[in-house]
């Protein structure tokens, strides 16, 4: 069982005022207990100085293609940085493979890994890359790779995201609308280095703060109307795992996770009616946040009471990992998935191959921070605008996590207001059959798909390998998701 390495509480902090913003004026320090801890023990969060000296030149990190074996796998893949047309100095870093099967037909992937902060590198390694790395730091075959039909993108951002770096704060993102844009301008940069791609079916995928990132990258792409040499991208889908899209309905249902399929315990029963009450406080919060203008202080506000008043009361005494129930972490340590992963990143052979000299870190701290009143936005209208243009959407959720959990995340896409919505909430919910077993449960039609995945946390592709690649290889392919034809 695994852990989110920049969860969705990291850090002390507020956000940065910067050149290019001057709404980030708030003062609120953010005092994150519980899941502040649960970063300390499991992953590295730092920030770092901009220093041009610190990074090599654009030129010094072109792509880098290899065909070895011992180098995670034997498909054609790509490493290396896109500069962003739009910004001043901003390079996002990026590891590409292949398709196993038939790259010259299969569709494009990108990744998008959560946080807000997290690198993409991390899904890559633990969850759904061709290769995993052992304790001497070898890579090992992932059988269950997204890539065994699919050419995949696994990409860092936000700007300083894992290998990803700017040279200027005037390159700093705090929004979705700057996401959207650095999305396509890196998806035109990469589809210029490699056109025998641009004509595939394209799709964006991801977990966690991914339900903020995926839909309102596709939104803008799908608002974009190409100029110029600009390649026109084939959008057909999105799919997000465990993700925070609409706060406002799925930060009450934290509580709901009470009654689990476990049978764990995260509370006394008798506190339950108490923290029912500061829930409605906190909800109230998050509806202020959205509905504001000057919004900052309710936002980080809400952020708050949503960690110190709902979710710790649920972990401080039951010892559990809020991305995963199932696992028991006695003085708020779990098993750190990212160890080995950690050192093969930072190893300078390693760095050597994949084409740059930075110090890789699991989460951005910066980042989280710059990012921190985008935190209670609600993104479900980004998920209409696709629906309405044809596009198809995937949410999916392992069903013993506590942050994202798939309770409220069912219960936000039947709050939808859509065309299809009557005929989505009537749909029968169907088993989800994986190798003749019945591994969760499907509720789909009009393009809108709702699964929950059984024993399975934050991270379904680390917790459920084979059902995770059925279930993509089925939405990418647009067939019936609760069966193999």
């Amino acid at each position: 069982m695994t852990t989110e390495k920049s969860p969705l509480f990291t850090v002390v902090s507020k956000p940065r005022k910067t050149k290019t913003s001057s709404r980030y004026k708030t003062t609120l320090l953010l005092a994150l207990g519980t899941i502040g801890a649960l970063a300390t023990t499991v992953g590295v969060v730092t920030n770092y100085t901009k220093d041009n000296k610190a990074f090599p030149i654009e030129a010094q990190m072109e792509l880098s293609v290899t065909a070895s074996p011992s180098f995670c796998d034997t498909t054609r893949q790509q490493s290396g940085y896109i500069q962003l047309p739009h910004k001043v100095d901003d390079h996002y870093f990026y590891w590409f493979f292949e398709s196993r099967g038939n790259p010259e037909k299969d569709p494009l992937v990108l990744w998008l890994t959560g946080g807000p902060g997290s690198s993409s590198i991390f899904a890559m390694l633990t969850e759904n890359g061709p290769c995993t790395i052992d304790g001497t730091l070898n890579t090992i075959h992932n059988p269950y790779s997204w890539t065994n039909h699919a050419n995949v993108i696994w990409l860092d951002q936000p700007t300083d995201v894992g290998f990803s770096y700017s040279t200027s704060e005037q390159d700093d993102d705090h929004n979705e609308e700057d996401v959207g844009r650095n999305i396509y301008g890196f998806l035109q940069g990469f589809l210029r280095k490699n056109p025998k791609f641009k004509n595939h079916p394209f799709f964006i995928t991801g977990e966690s703060y991914g339900g903020h990132y995926v839909p309102s990258a596709a939104a803008y792409l799908l608002k974009q109307k190409p100029q110029g040499d600009d390649v026109r991208i084939r959008l057909k889908g999105i799919s997000v795992g465990n993700g925070l899209t609409d706060s406002v309905t799925q930060i009450p249902y934290t509580l709901d996770m009470v009654n689990n399929a476990y049978n764990i315990t995260l509370i006394a029963p008798e506190l339950i009616p108490g923290i029912r009450k500061t829930a409605e406080n906190t909800t109230r919060l998050v509806s202020a946040c959205q509905s504001t203008q000057n919004e900052n202080q309710t936002c980080l506000q809400a952020l708050e009471s949503w960690d110190l008043q709902m979710v710790n009361p649920l972990t401080d005494t039951s010892h559990r990992n809020p991305y995963d129930i199932r696992e028991y972490c006695p003085n708020g340590t779990c098993i750190d998935w990212m160890a080995n992963g950690r050192k093969f990143l930072n190893h300078p052979t390693v760095q050597a191959k994949l084409g740059v000299n930075k110090t890789w870190e699991d989460s951005s701290s910066r980042v989280y921070q710059d990012f921190s009143v985008d935190f209670m936005k609600d993104y479900v209208q980004a998920v209409v605008d696709l629906l309405a243009g044809g596009v198809r959407v995937l949410i999916y959720a392992g069903d013993a996590d506590l942050m994202c959990n798939w309770i409220g995340n069912e219960a936000w896409t039947k709050k939808m207001e859509w065309s299809h919505k009557k005929a989505f909430n009537a749909a029968k919910v169907k088993p989800l059959v994986v190798a003749g077993e019945k591994t969760g449960e499907v509720r789909s039609t009009n393009g809108l798909s709702f699964v929950r995945v059984y024993n399975a946390g934050h991270m379904v592709p680390s917790n459920q390998p084979l059902v995770s690649l059925a279930l993509i290889d089925r939405f990418f392919n647009n067939k019936p998701l609760d069966r193999d034809e």
